[in-house]
């Protein structure tokens, strides 16, 4: 399961009972924490493995940022098993915290913790985009003639009052610290399916799976616009690259482990041995070797893409495609922060290093392991896990810092309680 941290639980309890009297003797700049509201995607809201539920949301960066500087933040805690459920350590149990097995899709959502009465301080919900940051509420979600996932239609109604975006209810909170963390939505769909359609824009009618900075870079200026009027305090945080995402391998690793991935019911063909294309083993290796396991049928896996189609398979040029999207992003969100005097936060040395920099790719790590992906990143291979979010928080911390004159100080933060046949460096 994943790991209970009870003891920052507490702390980030008692820190919600206190006023901005708790200020007094808090750190230079808690003050300014006063109403910090949190936009952005699932990063932000604590998802990790799969899946989001109050024990990694209380740990999620902001939560620690707020925790440290003493304010009140009230979250959309959501129920065990979550909402969706996340999956357990180690993978090759093939199975979501809610016991349902991998091999299908498990989108039930437990609801929430408590009874808090949304707009609350973390507005952040997984898979948000800036068009949906900006525009979508409750009431769209639940009737939209296009249906929006099970997943959306249960946590928006949690995190947002009917008619509210993540943007209006900021303005409706009143904020006086914002962070925007947005972006990663628009290029992870492609980076984790190996499918490429760029979208024209956010409304179009046929299928996208990554949106182009040209088309992200007017909306975000909107919301920039609607922060900016709040007259609050502000951190922009950097959007990841897609060649940093820890799950995505060189198709020659795969192929020098094939005795290794053998074991394991998956067949790496032949193609994998010549192929410079890259694979999202995040998704297709759990996936087959759970299908292996309840099928008893070796599962094939081939390194060659097929255009057109999800299969996770990536080419070098796809991800020169997608990393040079993140980086006009960035681009604009460090332009953005300094136009406004606000505080910028590079988290480019918080995720792991480019996959030509990596240790060597085993099945067994990945299948067999309680941190398959390193110290910093969670089951599903993208989003950090309570290390990864502690490191986060310390990097937006340091920003923040430097830009206001502050001193608040996020300490490091390691997950307890977990217990499995073996742990990975």
């Amino acid at each position: 399961m994943l790991p209970v941290a009870t003891a920052a639980f507490g702390a980030l309890a008692l820190a919600s009972c206190e006023g901005s009297a708790s200020h007094v003797d808090g750190p230079k700049g808690a003050s300014a924490f006063d109403k910090f509201v949190v936009i952005g995607t699932g990063l932000s809201m604590g998802a990790q493995s799969g899946g989001v539920l109050y024990e990694s949301q209380i740990e999620a960066w902001p939560a620690l940022l707020a925790h440290a500087a003493g304010a009140n933040f009230r979250m959309p805690l959501l129920r065990a098993p979550g909402c969706e459920p996340p999956r357990i350590a180690p993978l090759q149990l093939s199975v979501y915290l809610s016991g349902v097995s991998t091999t299908g899709i498990d989108s039930s959502c437990a609801g929430a913790l408590d009874t808090l009465t949304p707009p609350v301080n973390s507005l952040a919900i997984p898979g948000a985009s800036a068009y949906a940051a900006l525009n979508l509420t409750p009431k769209i979600v639940l009737n939209s003639v296009v249906p929006y996932g099970p997943g959306d239609r249960a946590r928006y109604p949690l995190v947002l009052g009917s008619t509210q975006s993540q943007v209006t209810a900021l303005r409706i909170e009143g904020a006086s610290f914002v962070s925007v963390e947005l972006g990663l939505t628009e290029v992870l769909g492609a980076a984790t399916s190996g499918l490429l359609v760029a979208a024209t824009s956010y409304t179009q009618a046929a299928p996208y799976t990554y949106v182009p900075a040209p088309v992200f870079a007017p909306v975000f200026s909107a919301i920039a616009d609607s922060v900016k009027l709040t007259g609050a305090k502000v951190v922009l945080l950097s959007v990841p690259r897609v060649s940093t995402l820890y799950a995505l391998r060189p198709a020659s690793e795969l192929w020098n482990d094939r005795t290794d991935l053998a074991a394991f019911g998956i067949n790496v063909m032949a193609d994998c041995s010549t192929s410079a294309n890259f694979v999202f083993t995040g998704t297709l290796v759990p996936s087959l070797a759970a299908n292996y396991t309840t099928s008893g049928t070796t599962q094939n896996l081939s390194c060659t893409d097929v255009p057109g189609t999800a299969d996770a398979i990536l080419t070098p040029a796809d991800i020169t495609t997608l990393d040079a999207v993140v980086t006009q992003m960035n681009v604009q969100l460090q332009q953005v922060a300094q136009q406004n005097g606000w505080a910028f936060a590079d988290l480019t040395g918080v995720y792991p290093p480019p996959v030509s920099t990596r240790a060597a790719y085993t099945a067994s790590d990945q299948l067999a392991c309680v941190y398959p992906y390193g110290k910093f990143v969670s089951l599903d291979g993208v989003f950090p896990n309570l290390t990864g979010q502690a490191a986060i928080a310390s990097t937006v911390a340091s920003a923040i810092d430097s830009r206001y004159g502050f001193s608040i100080t996020v300490g490091a933060s390691s997950p307890i309680g977990v217990t499995a046949v073996r742990l990975c460096p």
